[in-house]
């Protein structure tokens, strides 16, 4: 026979006696229990053990409990433990060995029961089978919280539950924050105490800056956030921020935006020289300029030749025609020249070679158009 039934079957034993003979006081000050309550007390409890004995724990602990309520004794409270172990109620079950524990202390200056082993290994089987408590908190609190199903709240944070062993979906949500999920695992046994910050949700937009030249430094409100090209999409709080580019040699670009919770908005930021350089439609005008003043002076002296004869002579034919040639060309010359000049001065859209990026849109452009008359140009853009 194992120690522990023995064990069980000498308190029992005890306790009857104590239950008929009186063997057992209550308390140091208290009375001793009269022969009716030694009377009832001993039926309750053997009607318990012949309830045990036939598996209707429930019953049995009832009249256990009965049994105590008249004369406290912790061998009540041991079966009670007994019942709710074999009907599997975890709870229940390492509360009640943990009461008998408690109670044979106080009778007993503070020493454990015999069976104090045995009586542990119970207190661990059960907390084996127990739900664990889940404990979770949240920074703010107030969260609502729901387990794998997001339409079923289950409470607010701060809050415990008890839930079986296994592996859950945690959903944290509270207004104002981002959604909050987490895998969970719940162990036997284990209990948890969760904490979790949430992040205060952000109205914001997206924005994409591009530009026409590499290598200039990109700052937004003043932060400089990198380099051109720059091909990530930066992500702002809603309302209106301030876009620069700048780079050396180059008059910097600067805009204010307005960002748009959940929408992109596309900024291109041209830069361009400070002192752009001369090119060769300045150098071509002022060329043309030149030789078209100096055909105009030719057909200038070609007239005054052709004046010193008759008409209808072949000199004067000669001169008159040399006179309108050179009036001509002078003319389109001049005007090509003047075009030319003024392009120059327009263009001011210009990059370091190497510097240039892709287009990022397109610059409209003027074509000019020449055509030359016998006394002058006509121009056309």
């Amino acid at each position: 026979m194992s120690p522990r039934p023995l064990i069980q079957t000498l308190v029992a034993l005890v306790l009857t006696a104590a239950f008929v003979g009186g063997a057992w006081m209550r308390a140091a000050h208290a009375a001793p229990p009269t022969d009716d309550e030694k009377r009832r007390a001993s039926a309750f409890y053997r009607e318990g053990e012949e309830l045990f004995k036939k598996e209707l724990y429930l019953a049995a602990i009832e009249k256990f409990q009965k049994a105590h309520e008249i004369i406290p004794h912790p061998v009540n409270l041991y079966n009670i433990a007994r019942a709710y172990e074999k009907l599997g109620d975890a709870d229940n079950c390492v509360k009640g060995y943990q009461d008998y524990v408690d109670f044979y202390k106080r009778k007993n200056n503070g020493k454990d029961p015999s069976d104090i082993v045995d009586v542990r290994a119970s207190i661990a089987k059960c907390q084996l089978l127990q739900r664990p408590e889940i404990t979770i908190n949240s920074d703010p609190p107030g969260a609502s919280i729901y387990v794998d199903d997001k339409t079923k709240l289950v409470g607010q944070t701060p809050a415990s539950l008890k839930l079986d062993p296994g592996r859950y979906k945690l959903f944290l949500n509270l207004d104002g924050y981002v959604p909050f999920e987490q895998d969970l695992d719940v162990r036997a046994g284990q209990p948890l105490t969760l904490s979790f910050k949430l992040e205060k949700f952000q109205r914001v937009g997206q924005v994409r800056v591009k530009s026409n030249v590499r290598g200039a430094s990109l700052f937004i409100d003043g932060r400089n956030v990198g380099l051109t090209p720059y091909t990530e999409m930066i992500t702002l709080d809603e309302g209106p921020h301030q876009i620069a580019i700048d780079k050396d040699e180059y008059v910097a670009f600067n805009r204010e935006v307005k960002v748009v919770v959940n929408e992109t908005l596309e900024v291109v930021g041209e830069i361009y020289l400070r002192d752009a350089p001369y090119t060769w439609k300045g150098y071509v005008g002022w060329t043309a300029i030149a030789l078209g003043a100096g055909s105009m002076v030719g057909g200038f002296f070609a007239g005054q030749e052709a004046d010193k004869y008759f008409n209808d002579t072949d000199d004067f034919d000669e001169y008159s025609g040399l006179q309108k040639i050179a009036y001509g060309v002078g003319g389109g010359l001049i005007g090509a020249g003047v075009v030319l000049v003024v392009l120059e001065a327009l263009d001011t859209e210009s990059v370091k070679s190497g510097d240039e990026l892709d287009p990022v849109a397109r610059t409209p452009t003027v074509t000019p158009l020449v055509s030359g008359s016998v006394l002058g140009a006509d121009v056309r853009f």
